[in-house]
């Protein structure tokens, strides 16, 4: 994959992966003597991965548009992100600011895409995106459902071949369809917020937007399978048959349900929070050590238990005892089996544990934070950590090179990458309107005259 490295104060694009290291290399250092132009998409390094060739339309905005976005563009698409002018997309705000005062987090989603703005609240704005979405294989928007018919920009308003990949807090059907969507409020609608927690506590938040990343991903998937559809229908003649992808927010939650459905639906077991084991696998859990630390220890399945309880002291309480024969028979048992493992472990330092358990074969592992990850040499050696500088520009002609996680997953013929973090509000918007409409000057400053762009 090409990715974005730093050495002796110089960025440089490598082929990471193979014998080759040198296959793009910029002659400008971290400051950022070679300038990327609006005009100069070309100089930057090009697509890879599978979805070469794909060509899509980004008006997601904030968190779940805008990962779908940075998961097609980083497996190949050329991704034409579409913001409103001035302002930009509110991710180019959110938490953690570069020296040049954007998000981080944008740097990140905003990754290996094309910017440019366009007004939808004005016609002529609307007529941009119309066209460029005749230009496109792909559309991903989440606005509230209904907004982008009113625009005029539905997909019946749209060419035929287009696969339309929408997010939205409850989907496009049904009684709250119409209603805004936010990940926290979804999140408790799709059942993980009752489950992640602790019974006699107010359920509790990870600190992440997880119902967004995880509509995102499934409009991403949503998208190729999409896509492969048409290419299948086309049999190789014409643009085939595009589609609606209808992801939302609570029901990504809810696809993660597991089992859950069907334990209401036939035995009347409603799921409840188990704090930090997983209820009805027995043993399972995070534990604290000698010296305040934490471990998880996932001692489930029989042989595995047998061999936990062996390595803990307790030999007697082996799966070979018919008490503890079966996981059903562990879970009547589940304090007497967790208080003993709880007890060895407060014995014993975090080190001590682990290795006793790697010794024995029984999964296990220390609770990492994002500084504990970066330092680990299992996420170094699959190249887990990618740094890119976003194209230097005339607001900010020294771009400040960022290190992002992959996105995942690895493939082995055809690879995605980083070729560059998430640029400036409207960067690319003249490049585009002259090299994909044809625009002339004249009427990119009548646009401007009139706020369409």
């Amino acid at each position: 994959m090409l990715i974005l490295r730093q050495s002796a104060g110089r960025l440089a694009w490598v082929q990471h992966g193979s014998s080759i290291h040198t296959a793009l290399t910029c002659s400008s250092t971290i400051q950022g003597s070679k300038t990327y132009s609006s005009q100069a998409s070309q100089d930057l390094p090009p697509a890879q991965g599978p979805l070469k060739g794909i060509k899509v339309l980004d008006l997601g905005q904030v968190v779940a548009g805008n990962f779908c976005g940075a998961s097609l563009a980083y497996f190949g698409a050329d991704v034409i992100k579409v913001e409103p002018p001035g302002k930009g997309d509110a991710l180019r705000s959110l938490r953690t600011l570069d020296p040049s005062g954007t998000s981080l987090w944008w740097r990140c989603h905003g990754r290996n895409r094309r910017c440019i703005t366009a007004n939808l609240h004005v016609p002529e704005g609307r007529e941009v995106v119309k066209e460029l979405a005749g230009k496109v294989d792909v559309l991903v928007e989440n606005f509230r459902p209904g907004v982008m018919e009113g625009w005029g920009l539905g997909p019946k308003d749209l060419h035929p071949s287009l696969v339309y990949t929408r997010i939205s807090g409850y989907g496009q059907t049904g009684p709250r369809a119409r209603e805004p969507g936010y990940a926290s409020v979804c999140e408790a609608y799709g059942g993980f917020r009752h489950l992640n927690g602790y019974p006699d506590r107010p359920p509790a938040r990870p600190n992440i937007s997880l119902g967004d990343t995880l509509a995102g991903l499934h409009a991403a998937f949503g998208t190729v399978m999409a896509l492969l559809h048409r290419q299948r229908a086309a049999g190789g003649a014409g643009a085939g048959e595009g589609q609606v992808v209808d992801a939302s927010i609570s029901e990504s939650v809810f696809n993660m349900l597991e089992s859950c459905v069907a334990e209401v639906a036939q035995a009347g077991y409603d799921r409840p929070p188990s704090g930090s084991t997983i209820s009805d696998v027995v043993p399972s859990g995070t534990f604290r050590t000698k010296e305040g630390k934490y471990v998880v220890i996932g001692g489930n399945g029989d042989s595995v238990y047998t061999r936990l309880m062996a390595a803990i002291g307790r030999p007697d309480m082996g799966a070979d005892n018919p008490a503890y024969a079966t996981n059903a028979d562990r879970c009547k048992r589940v304090d007497e089996i967790m208080g003993e493992i709880e007890a060895y472990c407060a014995k014993h330092s975090l080190a001590e544990v682990v290795a006793v358990m790697a010794q024995a074969r029984v999964p296990s592992g220390p609770i990492l934070s994002t500084a504990d990850i970066m330092r680990q040499e299992q996420y170094k050696a699959r190249d887990m950590f990618h740094t890119a500088a976003p194209p230097p520009s005339s607001d900010n002609p020294t771009p400040q090179a960022v290190t992002m996680p992959a996105i995942l997953p690895l493939l082995s013929k055809t690879p995605g990458g980083t070729r560059w973090a998430g640029p400036e509000l409207g960067q690319h918007t003249e490049e585009i309107l002259k090299g994909l409409l044809g625009y002339d000057d004249g009427r990119i400053h009548a646009l401007r005259k009139a706020g369409a762009i």
